[in-house]
């Protein structure tokens, strides 16, 4: 009960498989296309059009000149800054050559004490 079949049907198969796949991905691709441009034309023309209309009726503010209450993050910064560049001033005389603070930004996000972040980066940045 051996079936045999036409390499003619076999060909048409996959050929029509291939065909119907492709139309598919085709048709998959320009849809994704065209809600890109809507929602981009839809975006823009809330941001752009609103935007401006509402600046452009409201006042403008008025600014007070009152000097904001020094927080007690403010002294803890300058206490860090002070410590990062004791020891940058040490690491410079140990290697003999000038080091210099350029910017000192405090690392923020969500990523910072969240494990699975850190367990993440430390797994994409291992050695082989």
């Amino acid at each position: 009960m051996e079936m045999q079949m036409d390499w003619s049907y076999v060909g048409a198969v996959v050929i029509s498989g291939l065909v119907i796949v492709f139309v598919a991905l085709t048709l998959l691709i320009a849809a994704v296309w065209i809600m890109g441009k809507i929602f981009t034309a839809l975006k823009s023309g809330k941001s752009g059009k609103g935007g401006k209309i509402a600046e452009a009726a409201a006042p403008a503010p008025q600014l007070k000149k009152e000097a904001a209450p020094v927080s007690q993050d403010c002294e803890d910064d300058s206490e860090i800054i002070a410590v990062i560049a004791a020891a940058v001033a040490a690491m410079s005389e140990e290697m003999g050559q000038p080091l210099r603070i350029r910017s000192i930004k405090r690392a923020g996000g969500a990523s910072v004490g969240n494990s699975w972040a850190r367990a993440a980066r430390s797994e994409n940045t291992r050695a082989f």
